[in-house]
């Protein structure tokens, strides 16, 4: 799955961005005023949920992350509906088709085990406790144990948006760096 998640590629900027330059699999996002967002279905614009995460978006969430840690990029991939935005600390960038969102997994080089989940208006604000992936054994090294958020909408059960977020401060250290 922030971070991650998986989850949020342990470490800003990660194998995530690559993705966005490898040509086709995927595209800019579209800026406010653009005539496509402009022109967005009906069903797109519908009000998000509020109130708790649900068990099922939480499910979601979680059956990613795990598949994703586990190694099974195809079952982590099958969590998303694409056209879907991911952004891993850099630009954000459109993957339209499932190759791409298959890609994007693939480029993400830690695992995560889930710890939290919070709405946060549009937005899922997810924790993660990043992990090695069973498929790529010592490619999260440094990040194995750190904590890490994404942020996840979610339509009709499935991941359309994945933005790292600020990853939270770790247990006693302040959010100025010093120790507590």
């Amino acid at each position: 799955m922030l971070g991650l998640l998986a989850l949020a590629g342990c470490g800003g900027g990660g194998d995530g961005d690559r993705t966005a330059g490898r040509g086709a699999t995927a595209t800019p996002t579209p800026r406010a005023g653009d005539r496509d967002a402009q022109a967005a279905p009906r069903e797109a614009r519908k009000r998000p949920p509020t109130g708790p995460v649900t068990g099922a978006e939480e499910a979601v969430i979680r059956g990613w992350a795990d598949a994703l840690r586990h190694g099974d990029v195809e079952r982590a991939s099958s969590y998303w509906r694409p056209p879907a935005i991911a952004a891993n600390g850099g630009e954000p960038f459109r993957l339209v088709t499932m190759r791409a969102v298959r890609h994007f997994n693939e480029g993400l080089t830690c695992g995560a085990r889930f710890e939290s989940a919070e709405r946060q208006k549009l937005y899922l604000v997810v924790t993660f406790r990043l992990t090695s992936r069973r498929d790529r054994p010592g490619a999260c090294a440094q990040g194995v144990g750190h904590r890490a958020r994404t942020l996840f909408p979610l339509r009709d059960g499935k991941i359309i948006q994945w933005i790292r977020a600020a990853d939270p401060p770790s247990e006693g250290t302040l959010p100025d760096g010093s120790n507590s």
